[in-house]
């Protein structure tokens, strides 16, 4: 007679070695009505009094299945009710917004479902949310990351936890629940999609899974010892990377270190810009971008940039490499007249112009100088081809060569201010100074300009 598993041992046992079930803990399980999440809230139930567990439980009905997906959300609520599981019901019109955002239908159910999970446990004040992924469901998520191309985060199959998901079954088998359900009556649903070939996933678990199980009858059981082993090997390399590389805020995102960036180990190196792209709210990045910004980071040129898909950008700013989710170069702002004194708004800056006589010692820098008076108006406008400014004691040079020398990034150039005369002979420069020709004299009158963007 064939052994059954102890499936609440097992996920006693699993669950200690990755600390997901703390004693006193509360626990939504996401329950499909399905075979593993069936057994998933009748193995945390089975541990409840060992373990102090509240268990709680969650259905969501994506809409996709017409009456089957009632026949699920009417089973779910019926077995939840007789045996007392608080149950909290959600839905969503995952078509519809798929066909809205131009996502897929896969892509947005899950997206909708987890949302749904954590405002659930928030208001719940749960402190896990529990899935029921199993070993299968683990050894086929490694072979569909093979098939399409895959590094080491691919192989590491799915975690045991990630923030406040964490997965109890992944050391079970589908074979060892559906055993371990049927010999204790609790029933389940069966989800037709699960059949349908058209989906990748559901072809490996037909076609494939029991070519490896032939070959090898524990399959899902070594593969998920092994990925415990290949999870030890990556955060290693995840450790090395927030250790050797700290992100440095900018006003717009993230940015690294090009040359440190560089001299990295390759290994590293694309783990620490994973780490800027997770913090960024980016979690998948393909192979051939994570490239692009390596050599972004190992190119000469210090303004160099690349746009990534759904608008992230990444540029060289000399030795940064700076990462920004929906950043856009600072246009070119329409010219103001300047008619008299006082504080002018001009995009993002503020500039005040005020007479006053000009101090024995007057400081002339980036953003504050004192100015020969010159005839109003006035004119604020955006660099043009061709400006050139002579700053004090310096020779003439292009405003192009002074921001490349002052290491102003590209796309801000545009947006600083310059103040020219009537004769549009320019007179200061937000970020550079003052025109030597036109700065003040001690005890003299002047026009003290500043330039703010706080």
């Amino acid at each position: 007679m064939k052994s059954l598993t102890d499936l609440p041992g097992k996920i006693l046992a699993f669950s200690d070695s990755c600390d997901l079930l703390p004693q006193g803990c509360t626990v939504l399980c996401a329950l499909s009505g399905g075979a593993d999440s069936m057994a998933l809230v009748s193995g945390l139930l089975a541990l409840a009094e060992e373990r102090s567990l509240t268990v709680l439980a969650a259905h969501y009905d994506h809409q996709l299945r017409g009456e089957e997906s009632r026949r699920d959300a009417d089973f779910v609520r019926s077995w939840c009710a007789a045996r007392g599981i608080p149950l909290t019901m959600g839905t969503g019109d995952v078509a519809a917004r798929a066909a809205q955002t131009g996502k897929g239908i896969e892509e947005t159910a899950r997206a909708m479902r987890y949302a749904f999970l954590e405002e659930t446990a928030q208001a719940l004040g749960a402190h896990a949310i529990a899935t029921a992924h199993n070993a299968d469901d683990n050894a086929e998520t490694v072979l569909l990351h093979l098939i399409r191309g895959t590094g080491l985060d691919g192989l590491s199959g799915i975690p045991p936890r990630r923030g406040t998901i964490i997965r109890p079954l992944l050391s079970v088998t589908r074979q060892e629940i559906e055993d371990w359900l049927t010999a204790r009556d609790i029933p389940w649903v069966t989800d037709s999609t699960n059949a349908d070939p058209t989906y990748t996933r559901n072809r490996i678990r037909r076609d494939v899974m029991p070519v490896l199980r032939d070959l090898n009858p524990q399959f899902s059981q070594t593969l998920a010892a092994n990925l415990r082993h290949i999870r030890e090997d990556r955060a290693l390399l995840d450790g090395l990377a927030r250790t050797t590389q700290a992100p440095m805020e900018e006003p717009d995102g993230l940015s690294l270190a090009a040359s440190d960036l560089i001299g990295l180990p390759r290994p590293v190196a694309v783990r620490a810009i994973k780490q800027v792209l997770a913090r960024l709210d980016r979690h998948q990045i393909s192979a051939v971008h994570l490239d692009s910004i390596l050599d972004l980071a190992a190119k000469e040129s210090p303004s160099a940039q690349i746009t990534l898909p759904q608008g992230l950008l990444v540029r060289r700013v000399y030795d940064r490499v700076v990462f920004s989710q929906g950043a856009c170069p600072a246009q070119p702002l329409t010219p103001r007249a300047v008619h008299q004194t006082g504080q002018y708004s001009w995009g993002d800056w503020t500039i005040t112009l005020e007479e006053a006589p000009c101090p024995d010692h007057p400081l002339q820098s980036p953003y504050d100088c004192w100015l020969r008076p010159a005839p109003f108006p006035l004119l604020l406008r955006s660099r043009r081809t061709g400006d050139s400014l002579r700053l004090p004691g310096r020779s003439r040079k292009t405003l192009k060569k002074w921001h490349i020398e002052a290491k102003i990034p590209r796309h801000l150039r545009d947006g600083l201010p310059l103040l020219t005369d009537g004769e549009d002979q320019l007179l200061a420069a937000a970020g550079l100074g003052p025109d030597e020709a036109h700065t003040a004299q001690p005890g003299q009158p002047a026009l003290h300009v500043r330039f703010s963007n706080l």
